[in-house]
């Protein structure tokens, strides 16, 4: 083996396959991705230990093609947020992850009325403003769209500091079937699940599929009770 092939790796070099590592990270945390391709992340990122194993002149060989092929796996990742994996309509895991992401736009302005509203809407849902009834302050709001129907946010704060995401997909409501134990108000069945140190709430209002995500810390009643607000 040459002296040249046995040298370490360029700062260069190195850092595009930190970034490599990166991107893999990001693709993995994303619930959005296909179960399939995280499975297939996951045994590049086993085979990329092994590789870290190597000597010098392999894992020179090799830094580019690993950036490159995580670089790949974020684009798919990307476009699965974007089209919901090709299918008709988006999972219900899909816009439970929506109303976890960061918020992209202010929060909506209070408008009043009885009960109070938000200056925002998805067809003729208008979204609730909590905050003197429930103390959960609006705080940011974002729009996606998931396999082509528009699932809109609106992010909420209550004086603990907790964030909840309460989403509504456009068009009529998903034919997925949420989990959960239900739970009955006022004759409206809501599906309420504990995973991940998260809470899920999912109903339909006005035929649109609704979702509330938030920490487990909140009292799954206290949830259940922001959701039956809007079945009015």
């Amino acid at each position: 083996m040459s002296p040249e092939n046995d040298s370490p790796l360029t700062e260069e070099e190195l850092a595009l396959a930190r970034r490599g590592e990166a991107l893999v990270s990001a693709a993995m945390a994303d619930v959005h991705a296909p179960q399939s391709l995280r499975e297939a992340i996951e045994r590049d990122r086993e085979r990329a230990a092994a590789r870290a194993r190597a000597p010098f002149w392999r894992r020179h060989r090799w830094a580019l093609g690993a950036a490159a092929a995580a670089a790949a796996a974020l684009a798919v990742v990307a476009i699965a947020l974007q089209t919901g994996g090709g299918t008709t309509e988006p999972s219900l895991n899909e816009v439970y992850a929506a109303a976890r992401l960061d918020p992209t736009e202010a929060a909506p302005a209070a408008l009043g009325g009885a009960p109070p509203v938000l200056d925002a809407r998805v067809d003729s849902l208008v979204f609730p403003d909590w905050k003197r009834n429930f103390g959960w302050r609006a705080v940011g709001r974002r729009d996606d769209t998931l396999a082509g129907r528009s699932v809109t946010t609106v992010f909420y704060r209550n004086p603990d500091g907790v964030r909840l995401g309460y989403a509504v997909v456009s068009g009529d409501a998903l034919a997925d079937n949420p989990s959960g134990r239900q739970v009955t108000r006022v004759g409206k069945t809501y599906h309420v699940a504990r995973t991940g140190g998260r809470t899920t709430v999912t109903w339909s209002q006005q035929g649109h599929t609704c979702v509330i995500v938030t920490s487990s810390d909140v009292p799954q009643a206290r949830l259940v009770d922001l959701a039956a607000s809007r079945n009015v």
